[in-house]
């Protein structure tokens, strides 16, 4: 025995210095990272299994059979590739050895495998979802394999370590348990989407389906395209450089991103070094889908867009159709360059309903659709929400996903969508719209079809009529005698009920191409209850998060939200009133600083004098509000003619957005005007205060949000303000019923 152990150790030692030819020395048999227990190999199509061993050896695979054998090159790595295989829920073992050394992957299935990505509302998990309780305990089944990853620095508010960035890599990125049976244990932190997916898929093809879940929040398309395609695309290539401070990357990604890296870019050796983050271009590529290749999938599902289809990923201007379209297409190429494959399909979701300018992305998502081979898309305008960007229902759009892939790849005789504008004509008073999958067509309530608008020459949008006329669909408006354009839908979140025999919704459209993209209003829902869906369900107030179960407002501001004049301030500030008011269903904090203005030049002494830099701003973003009420400005007087006419506008705009950038995506109420000055105060008639008030209009105009005029409630209350500038307790309380008042109207 003392004699064999001497053999094999020398057999290992001359195998070990063989290896190191190589810059890396591989010291036993491993398989690569997709390869684990209870995985699903993709029916139909050759499976290359690959991994590492000391450079030169023999390894052989087995599995079903079959017996195939490579030997490790140079570098230790090696490949064998199967034969393709017929469908099998039997679990059976998958088995690589290398002499004595073996690695035996247990319960490993046959069967369709798919991809699911993109940002938070594919990465929304199924036990946040609406019914997911239920969902996730009746999730066992054993034909249906998760394979989750998580990303390791989630894009949310917070400030990441110098250390924890340094080690940040694409290979270390993604945390995952491995290939997982569902069962409550494994489902319940999976997509909501995916898992409704691969559910459906279940149920119709009773075959095992494995669904690869690699979405993570916040981020943009760019992160997802392969840097292949990226470099070789003259229009995407410039977004490679320095992409952090690139003004053509999408600019929420870029502020959101320089939040979590505030020690990076603060380090003068890192700062100009290109910073791990998940929002990089091609970061979660090469993190994701480059580790899976060339492990054959049958097609990918993908449901992102909030992140670039607007300037500022919120409520700014929409971006250019053209190039998100062209971007999205960029992704198609990079999955199917990469899997050799022209046909794969893709199947997205086109996005919801919801109080921001989407209607031009839907509509290039639509035109995506219908340009390109085996690209399909779902339609859920009818499951959003007017203000929670992350719509709770996620069974309907993983049911019209898989509803996609049953006509799409498995051909079933479904229909595999609502209605799609195909084409339109004009008959004097009257358009007609034809239809991809139109039978059956109907409002959804049983109601009048509502969502339709029309326009003559003028291009003025006016409410229409629809009916149905066997196929077609006849448009009228009483206020236009010759239509030249209709549009349906075209709204943030719009109020629209037109679905097909099987109660799926049409999507928006436009027969016009006019530059002038701007909804009419003509048929938002404005507050309306939707019409039975779904979604009926869903919250009719701010999302909440782990937090707490209550809205959390911020009172964010300078010596008046603080309190200062105040004595008994811990009682009568006006956050403290506004609690008061506002009940049980509230948490209202206050984060008040006095002295504090907008100006990030300005300085107190050696110290910042702008709010964005003071603790209470970090603690208000850590508190995560569902509304943020602002009063800041008048400190900026002092600053106002040298730089500070300049620059207010900008800086307002960064702290503002800064807030609009959190996950919760709150609703920002800031003080236009702000609370008077009155006789005696040494800044009383100052013309600069108008001009102020003027600029902080301008912010607000700029960033879409509420304001709250201060002025009217103390017009010649000058007592309230016994020191000329802080209001008393009386006023405090002033302010608080104002200010709720605003609150309770939304």
């Amino acid at each position: 025995m003392r004699k064999l152990l001497m053999v094999l150790g020398a057999i290992a030692t001359s195998a070990a210095l063989t290896a190191i030819a190589g810059a890396e020395v591989v010291l036993g048999l491993s398989l690569g990272s997709p390869f684990s227990d209870h995985m699903v190999l993709q029916r139909g199509k050759p499976i290359p299994v690959w991994g590492e061993a000391v450079a030169g050896q023999q390894v052989v695979v087995e599995f079903g059979g079959q017996k195939k054998s490579a030997k490790a090159n140079g570098r230790g790595i090696w490949t064998v590739t199967l034969d393709a295989m017929k469908a099998s829920a039997e679990g059976r073992e998958l088995k690589a050895t290398v002499g004595i050394d073996s690695k035996a992957l247990k319960d490993v299935l046959v069967g369709d495998v798919w991809v699911a990505t993109g940002q938070s509302n594919m990465r929304w998990m199924l036990k946040q979802s609406t019914g997911g309780k239920e969902a996730v305990a009746a999730s066992s089944d054993p034909g249906l394999r998760l394979f989750n990853h998580a990303g390791t620095l989630h894009p949310g508010s917070g400030k990441f370590p110098v250390d924890f960035l340094k080690k940040l890599t694409t290979d270390n990125y993604y945390a995952t348990k491995g290939w997982q049976q569902s069962k409550p244990e494994s489902s319940a932190g999976f997509s909501g989407v995916a898992y409704f997916f691969g559910k459906k898929l279940r149920e119709d093809l009773k075959i095992p389906i494995g669904v690869i879940n690699y979405s993570v929040g916040g981020t943009p398309i760019e992160a997802h395209i392969s840097p292949a395609v990226m470099n070789s695309d003259p229009v995407l290539k410039p977004l490679l450089k320095d992409w952090w401070k690139n003004k053509e990357f999408p600019q929420w990604c870029r502020q959101r991103a320089a939040l979590n890296l505030t020690h990076w870019l603060a380090d003068a050796e890192l700062k100009d070094k290109a910073p791990p983050h998940p929002f990089a271009p091609h970061f979660l590529w090469e993190a994701g889908i480059a580790k899976l290749l060339p492990l054959p999938v049958k097609g990918v599902i993908w449901y992102q867009g909030e992140s670039n289809a607007t300037i500022d990923g919120s409520r700014g201007a929409p971006v250019d159709g053209e190039l998100n379209k062209k971007k999205f297409k960029a992704l198609v190429k990079s999955w199917r360059d990469a899997w050799d494959d022209q046909t794969l399909p893709v199947y997205h979701v086109q996005l919801p309903g919801l109080n921001r300018p989407w209607p031009v992305f839907r509509e290039m998502q639509l035109q995506a659709s219908q340009e390109m081979e085996h690209v399909g898309m779902a339609v859920s305008i009818d499951v959003g929400h007017p203000t929670n960007v992350h719509p709770p229902d996620k069974k309907p759009v993983g049911d019209r996903l898989a509803r996609l892939a049953l006509v799409g790849v498995y051909g079933e005789d479904l229909f595999p969508n609502g209605p799609l504008y195909k084409r339109s004509a004009f008959k004097g008073e009257m358009g007609v719209i034809d239809f991809e999958n139109n039978t059956g067509m109907k409002a959804s309530d049983g109601g009048a079809i509502r969502g339709f608008e029309m326009a003559g020459g003028d291009k003025k949008f006016y409410p229409a009529k629809a009916v149905i006329n066997g196929k077609f669909l006849w448009v009228t408006s009483d206020s236009v005698t010759f239509p030249v354009a209709i549009r349906y839908a075209w709204a943030n979140d719009p109020d629209c009920n037109l679905v097909n025999a099987e109660g799926l919704p049409a999507s928006p459209f436009r027969t016009d191409k006019w530059k002038d993209i701007k909804p009419s209003g003509n048929v938002d829902m404005k507050g309306k209850k939707k019409a039975a869906t779904s979604a009926a369900s869903a919250p009719v107030v701010p999302a909440v998060s782990k937090k707490s179960n209550k809205i959390r407002v911020a009172c964010i501001g300078d010596s008046i939200t603080y309190g200062s004049g105040i004595k008994t301030r811990d009682i009568d500030s006006y956050p403290v009133r506004l609690q008061k008011l506002l009940g049980d269903k509230y948490e209202v904090k206050n984060f008040g600083n006095p002295g504090r203005g907008i100006l990030k030049k300005s300085k107190r002494g050696r110290g910042k004098r702008a709010f964005i830099f003071m603790n209470e701003h970090d603690q208000a973003i850590k508190f995560e509000p569902h509304i943020v009420v602002c009063n800041l400005g008048i400190n900026d007087l002092m600053d106002w003619g040298t730089y500070g006419k300049a620059e207010f506008v900008p800086n307002y705009r960064e702290l503002v957005q800064a807030y609009k950038n959190l996950d919760t995506y709150p609703r920002v109420i800031i003080w236009h005007k702000l609370a008077p000055l009155f006789k005696g105060q040494k800044f009383f008639g100052d013309p600069r205060v108008d001009s102020i008030n003027d600029a902080i209009g301008k912010v607000a105009k700029a960033e879409a949000i509420e304001t709250i005029d201060m002025s009217k409630p103390f017009n010649g209350k000058g007592d309230l303000f016994p020191d000329h500038i802080h209001p008393n307790a009386e006023g405090a309380k002033i302010i608080a019923r104002f200010t709720a008042e605003l609150i309770k109207t939304k």
